[in-house]
């Protein structure tokens, strides 16, 4: 890849005349005396202006706000994640970041520039392109810089659908402009037919060669955005998880130490979650079979209560969640799913009720939450608030910020009470379940910043955005039945474990024995290798290893 780094600075200069042709443009093409200025030139030229600046704008003005507030710039990731959000998430999220100082002074920033635009147009000089010599050597130097644009975009394409690790073309540093950017993002994107039709494959051809029925109930809870580090079940002061706590002291629930997400992005995290594949060893997530169908195919009945992905109209060609949850995969991998989102995660409990016969069949039933997610203030009831911005003594934030804080606080203690409520609906049947976020999320922990970025990892960055809290609770019938595997998680409090490998540990707790269960990859389990590498993924690009990051 360092041939096309190098490539990069050499053709940058040629690339920069490009853009400031196109740019001048506008602001000369107004002035040209062709055609005496008849209503169709005057048309034309005012098409041209405001398509150009309209384009140019929107994508300067996108890219600025996307560096300033998550420090990274168009990508695929960036596509995904708007290409997953709804309309009610794209509203919250504007009503979280408008407000910001930031984003106030970009939008005073921009307005001055079109300001000093339309001045400038009323006061250029006229342009007089008579000379032959400077009209060439203008088409020239267009035609030279369209070409290297359009090769480029070429190569990019090439080595996307080849799917090569290429860092060198992704990274913010590489320069490379907006359009480039968004044209190989979104071919990243055109690639999702072929990924989903070989994960259909890959569905079609899982095999299971027996099943012990070891758990007879298992459920998995998928959190979101939970920062371990504002979990009172970890240390944290204000008491964020009061239900989940009387759990713990009652020898029910089971609070792991060391645990980390793969990656930052929700989406790239259930891709490696769902999947018995495993980063460290550089195998693809969409190669292997996906655990739920391994647990159908056991004899498991298996339900998914989703309330992030249920609802959204699309089809099995996106990428993401619907390239995992759509119609033509769900009906492989789950018996039953919910088909819309709630206001509050305690609602899945009611399409459990409804899709869920009352039987005694073995059951995996996976509930995704909303959880913490952006915007805090919307993820609990206004009368459940607890936490204020006058409770935080943080002489380094502001009241919005504060409140920012205490809304984060108060969000953390109602997901308590919804896990707390799912574990509740179980305990009358022989149940062990797993809680584990889809990733962390920075809350004016280390610096003053929410949310995530997709800059190089620091120390700072594993610890807030890769470290999650990891539960496990098992019912009193299933602790008195299975004092092994009491034993079991007992002895695995402190082990070093990535989420990557939690197929491999539900595969375990049933009793699943197929090609893609490895042992080793089982937390649990007395093969368990505890010193294997913990890769982390930044967006969907590889980013280092956790236990060098945070040492450094």
């Amino acid at each position: 890849m360092t041939f096309f780094v190098w490539r990069n600075l050499i053709l940058a200069l040629m690339i920069s005349l490009f853009r400031a042709y196109v740019l001048a443009v506008p602001l000369a093409l107004h002035r040209l005396p062709i055609g005496g200025g008849s209503l169709a030139l005057r048309i034309t030229r005012m098409v041209y202006v405001s398509i150009v600046l309209l384009i140019l704008g929107v994508a300067s003005y996108a890219e600025s706000f996307l560096q300033i507030h998550f420090g990274t710039l168009c990508s695929a990731s960036v596509l995904q994640v708007l290409w997953e959000t709804n309309a009610q998430e794209s509203a919250e999220f504007m009503r979280t970041f408008c407000a910001s100082t930031s984003f106030i002074l970009l939008t005073i920033f921009f307005a001055l520039l079109i300001a000093g635009f339309l001045l400038l147009r009323r006061h250029a000089p006229h342009f007089q392109f008579r000379n032959r010599a400077l009209r060439s050597t203008l088409v020239l130097l267009l035609l030279i810089g369209l070409g290297i644009s359009v090769s480029r975009i070429q190569i990019f394409c090439k080595l996307l659908l080849a799917e090569h690790n290429a860092p060198a073309i992704t990274a913010p540093s590489t320069p490379i402009s907006t359009f480039e950017r968004i044209h190989t993002a979104l071919a990243a994107n055109n690639f999702s037919p072929e990924r989903a039709e070989r994960l259909l494959k890959v569905l079609d051809s899982a095999r299971v060669e027996g099943c012990s029925f070891r758990s007879p109930c298992i459920v998995l809870i998928i959190g979101e955005s939970y920062n371990k580090h504002h979990s009172s079940l970890y240390g944290y002061p204000k008491e964020t998880n009061p239900r989940l706590k009387k759990r713990l002291e009652r020898g029910e629930l089971f609070c792991f130490s060391d645990v980390v997400s793969p990656a930052n992005l929700t989406t790239s995290v259930l891709n490696q979650i769902f999947s018995p594949a495993s980063l460290d060893a550089q195998e693809r997530w969409d190669e292997e079979p996906l655990f739920p169908v391994l647990f159908r195919k056991a004899g498991y009945a298996t339900y998914h209560l989703d309330n992030q992905a249920a609802g959204t109209v699309t089809n099995f060609h996106d990428l993401g969640l619907k390239n995992l949850f759509n119609t033509r995969s769900n009906s492989r991998l789950f018996t039953a799913v919910n088909t819309q989102r709630h206001f509050s995660d305690l609602a899945l409990l009611d399409d459990y009720d409804r899709i869920v016969p009352q039987t005694d069949s073995a059951e995996l039933t996976i509930f995704h939450l909303m959880g913490q997610h952006v915007r805090y203030e919307n993820r609990f009831p206004v009368e459940e608030t607890v936490f204020t911005p006058a409770d935080y003594d943080r002489p380094d934030l502001n009241d919005r910020q504060k409140q920012i804080l205490a809304d984060y606080d108060n969000a953390t203690r109602h997901n308590d009470r919804v896990v707390d409520t799912i574990l509740e609906r179980f305990a009358d049947r022989e149940t062990i379940a797993i809680y584990v976020p889809d990733h962390g999320e920075e809350m004016f922990d280390y610096r003053v910043h929410f949310g995530r970025t997709y800059t190089p990892l620091t120390a700072g960055i594993c610890r807030y955005q890769f470290e999650i809290p990891f539960l496990i609770w098992m019912s009193d019938s299933y602790r008195d039945r299975h004092p092994e595997v009491v034993e079991q998680v007992t002895r695995a409090l402190d082990r070093r474990f990535s989420s990557d490998d939690l197929p491999h540990l539900l595969l375990d707790l049933a009793g699943i024995r197929c090609p893609w269960y490895d042992p080793s990859r089982s937390l649990i389990n007395d093969r368990f290798d505890n010193a294997r590498p913990r890769p982390l993924l930044l967006g969907y690009e590889p980013a280092g290893d956790y236990d060098v990051l945070i040492r450094e």
